[in-house]
């Protein structure tokens, strides 16, 4: 049995969305693709099975075999009277419609979201765009690279002295897609308790915006905003590398001393001493009582020497090791460290195959003759009652016509309640109980969006064992303090905190009343922690059997890596998204921060959403298994099917795009009191490129018949790219897009500070305000997608630790207040406040 078995979704989407259905597919969701007469557009661009082909094959293009596998294909002419009247036919029967048209076409085709709720109002309506259907830019052109401008992601990515860079697979897309999955599946919840539909408008420019991690207010609590480093990361004016040479490519490494990194520290240092390469000053230190924040606060001059010296005793010793060495080292001496892979080295990868992960899909040939076998990327979540479908090869166009047209009548999915009942505006997991004892990014965020849209969601932590996010900048005016960062708090808004020491057996106990209490719980450790603790999923099902628990971490909780540790910047760096960044004469850039959390929390949220549906339906609990990497890969399937069909191994490429021309960044003139200007444009057909010449006058350098074709601009994309270089350099970015927009995608490589005063970012409301009792009022990061009933908020800021001890012992676990004074006099529960 899957998850969606029961539920049909018709997907309207362009290249733009394509994700989002299938990754409902996998959840067992009946997708229907709905394509025009001629197939997808999408289809002709992209990656392609045989990239030497003259002409390439829409049947085999390797982005449309990725992300749209699982679904079946209609061809419907929405021009028609007949095709818009049959559309409609499948409306009335589906439960959910995703689309990713340019906003406005719905509308002008009659099927605005409004049209379609109401033929059916148990409907789900979700719509991805680049910047939501409302407000200042929702009618702007846009691409996946001014997306990212827009975004903040690429001011933060990149060598600090060349222009801001994206991934050179194109990501922001597959963030909305992602996004309108978990908000699609919030939206259905609603629908089947409520029997009311909604419209969901996921932006993808705040879906982006989220992946900044703790870059978002460091400007407005620390007086200091982060920039680009390259393969660099720093502390305060002291920088070392991250992104380090080895014998046979490049490994990402995490230096920091303390509790968490001293051990590592030692360890190499240990090692570069044997081999006559550590540096002598710091021979014989203990990196466990080093402090590296605190190291660069002193003098610069001594600040620098010392991270001069661990950079070079780090560089000197990888210099001789291969990447397999290094991550066996990492793996046996638990250090901080990932090899920087290539989708070939991910392909070989024992984790990978040790769990089973990759899925051999017959392609299919003409007339459904067989044909090639290629290897997708596969489960992304293993749900032990609901199992994701291992789906079939993406359909031909057109492949299911006759079948589903000639399928009886459906109706939607009965709902528990009528529409108008007071159920309609009842939060979607009102009434949901969720024990969060989770720590750092995933499991974090994922509880936040059930805290979001109405879960009770108690945060377990001690200072014994703090979560990391708590000792991590920005801190109100720079001061570090378990209550004092807002990294912390932007990942645990509307929680109730509850400070217990695992330790102590009277701890366990107080755990325990917990895990009976909840519905859900999420942890994140390696998996040795919790059957540690006598709390495997076994253990908690005994006791608690509808209990759905979700266990996230890097590799998942099977397999001869499963303890690897780490964060989510050494896992983008496995996860083969740093081969991908940068410029090809340059080595990797990082995506900044954690990259692949904002990547899989959208994943392990689907999967939660959906075994809560389960369970509501059924009753069942289950234990659900994601490994980051795995879900991280989803975002490269294209990439890696190429390695497996031709051999092609994709690396990085700045800012070109074989489907795009012009597509680049440009340093402008900077607006007043900014570091930089810079802006980015592309076209994506030949009537933007038309735009673009007419707004600029049409210049000599964009000029004549040849240029009117994406082939003929290719072979002059040099002198294209730099007579847009020029014109921009005497503008500010903002002059530029006025000029541009909304006919040319254009959009200002925007810093933080850009970001709180964007005018769209404010109309869809996503800085929320909130007042903690310690750092005070600050901005949180809010939600990505509006809907339009339901539509989410955060409640509460984070809490300090232990901020509500007393209240959930008292009220949730049972204790009297006696008994709550006792664990507080025996140091086995702490209380703020």
């Amino acid at each position: 049995m899957t998850a969606l078995a029961r539920y049909r979704v018709l997907d309207l989407t362009t290249e733009r969305g394509w994700l989002c259905g299938k990754l409902l597919a996998d959840l067992g969701a009946d997708v229907v693709k709905v394509e025009p007469p001629g197939g997808d557009p999408g289809r002709r661009r992209g990656l392609f099975a045989d990239p030497a082909a003259p002409a390439p094959d829409p049947e085999a293009n390797l982005v449309w075999w990725h992300q749209n596998r699982g679904k079946r294909s209609i061809v419907v002419d929405l021009d028609t009277t007949d095709g818009h009247e049959r559309l409609l036919e499948l409306v009335e029967g589906a439960d959910v419609l995703v689309e990713s048209s340019d906003p406005g076409w719905l509308e002008d085709h009659g099927l605005g979201p409004d049209d379609l709720l109401a033929r059916n109002p148990q409907l789900v309506v979700t719509s991805i765009s680049p910047y939501g259907r409302t407000g200042p830019h929702g009618g702007w052109a846009a691409t996946d690279l001014t997306v990212a401008a827009g975004a903040g992601t690429m001011w933060l990515t990149g060598d600090p002295d060349r222009a801001p860079v994206r991934i050179s697979s194109p990501q922001l897309w597959l963030h909305a897609a992602a996004e309108a999955a978990v908000d699609t599946l919030i939206a259905l919840v609603h629908a089947q308790r409520s029997g009311t539909g909604q419209h969901v408008d996921v932006s993808a420019q705040l879906a982006g915006i989220r992946t900044l991690m703790n870059a978002q207010a460091f400007h407005l609590l620390e007086g200091r905003e982060l920039m680009r480093m390259g393969g660099q990361s720093s502390y305060s004016h002291a920088r070392f590398r991250m992104v380090t040479p080895c014998a046979d490519g490049f490994v990402t490494i995490l230096p920091i001393g303390g509790a968490i990194g001293g051990p590592m520290m030692r360890h190499l240092f240990d090692w570069a001493e044997r081999e006559g390469v550590a540096d002598p000053d710091l021979v014989g230190l203990d990196f466990s009582q080093v402090d590296f924040a605190e190291v660069s606060a002193r003098p610069p001059e001594e600040a620098s020497r010392f991270f001069d010296g661990v950079s070079g005793t780090i560089e000197r010793l990888f210099a001789t090791k291969t990447k397999a060495e290094l991550y066996d080292a990492a793996l046996e001496h638990r250090l901080l460290l990932a090899p920087v892979t290539t989708v070939a080295d991910l392909r070989a990868d024992e984790q990978l195959a040790a769990r089973s992960y990759w899925d051999p899909v017959d392609q299919g040939g003409p007339d459904g003759a067989p044909g090639p076998v290629v290897h997708h990327p596969g489960p992304w979540a293993r749900l032990s009652a609901t199992p994701l479908r291992r789906t079939a090869r993406a359909p031909h166009r057109g492949e299911h016509t006759a079948e589903v047209l000639a399928e009886a009548p459906r109706r939607p999915t009965p709902a528990e309640a009528a529409a108008g009942s007071a159920a309609r505006t009842a939060a979607p997991f009102e009434g949901l109980k969720v024990f969060d004892m989770s720590w750092v990014g995933v499991g974090p965020m994922t509880a936040g969006y059930l805290a979001s849209y109405g879960a009770s969601v108690v945060k377990l932590e001690s200072s014994e064992r703090p979560d990391v996010l708590r000792l991590t900048p920005p801190f109100r005016d720079g001061k570090p303090g378990l209550d004092n960062s807002h990294f912390f708090g932007d990942f645990n808004a509307g929680k109730l905190g509850l400070g217990v020491d695992v330790g102590h057996p009277k701890g366990r106990e107080v755990v325990w009343r917990l895990l009976e209490w909840a519905d859900v719980v999420l942890e994140s450790f390696t998996p040795k922690t919790m059957r540690g603790w006598g709390m495997a999923y076994d253990d908690l099902a005994a006791r608690n059997p509808g209990l759905v628990m979700l266990s996230t971490c890097m590799q998942g909780q099977t397999g001869p890596r499963a303890n690897y540790r780490g964060f989510g910047n050494l896992m983008a760096s496995l996860a083969g998204f740093y081969e991908l960044t940068g410029w090809p004469d340059r080595p990797p850039a990082m995506v900044y921060g954690a990259y692949t959390d904002f990547v899989s929390q959208r994943f392990t949220t689907m999967a939660l959403v959906a075994a809560v549906d389960h369970r509501r339906r059924t009753g069942e609990g289950q234990h659900i298994d994601v490994a980051q990497l795995e879900a991280a890969l989803q975002f490269l399937g294209p990439e890696l099917l190429a390695y497996d069909t031709s051999g092609h191994v994709a690396t990085r490429d700045g800012n070109r795009d074989p489907d795009r021309c012009p597509h680049g960044v440009h340093r402008c003139r900077p607006e007043p009191g900014r570091p930089e200007g810079w802006v980015a444009i592309a076209c994506d057909d030949d009537e933007q490129w038309a735009a673009l010449v007419e707004a600029l006058g049409s210049p000599d350098w964009a000029s004549g018949p040849a240029l009117r074709t994406l082939a003929g601009r290719r072979r002059s994309e040099a002198r294209i790219e730099a007579g847009l270089g020029a014109w921009a350099s005497a503008r500010t970015p903002a002059e530029v897009v006025a000029q541009l927009q909304p006919r040319v995608p254009a959009a200002v490589v925007q810093g933080v500070p850009e970001l709180h005063e964007d005018p769209q970012v404010r109309h869809r409301g996503y800085w929320v305000p909130l007042d903690h009792p310690v750092y005070g009022l600050a901005p949180y990061s809010g939600l990505q997608a509006t809907l339009s009933v339901t539509p989410g908020a955060l409640r509460s800021p984070a809490p300090c630790l232990g901020q509500h001890s007393w209240e959930v012992l008292t009220t949730i676990a049972g204790y009297d207040e006696d008994e709550v004074a006792m664990l507080l006099a025996e140091d086995v529960v702490e209380m703020t406040g």
